[in-house]
């Protein structure tokens, strides 16, 4: 398979398939053109037209392939704070961590 990148990110050919795997948490953007989205063990056919985005929100391999000639770029999830981490740990967790009740760690 022949993929190329431009300063818009992949070009995809139409009916081009793209696989990712690993993605959880990374959105596919639809730069141009009209792309076909699907998640392993997902029922929803999600379809993005040039400006909308996509997160892929289950594990296994989504496929992403092109209605029409287009580009698309696939962006890294944004680094979580570490309050925002702090607030998904279980309570015990941050018991264990020394913290007095009610601090916030930062």
């Amino acid at each position: 398979m022949n993929i190329e990148f431009n300063q818009d990110g992949l070009c995809l050919k139409r009916n081009q398939v793209v696989i990712v795997r690993g993605g959880i948490g990374r959105s596919i953007v639809c730069d141009s053109g009209t792309v076909w989205v699907t998640q392993d063990g997902d029922v929803r056919d999600i379809i993005l037209r040039a400006g909308e985005s996509f997160t892929i929100d289950r594990n296994g391999p989504a496929l992403v392939q092109a209605f029409e000639s287009g580009s698309i770029s696939i962006t890294r999830p944004a680094p979580q704070s570490r309050a925002i981490v702090r607030a998904t740990l279980p309570r015990r967790a941050v018991a264990d961590a020394g913290l007095p009740r009610g601090a916030v760690g930062v």
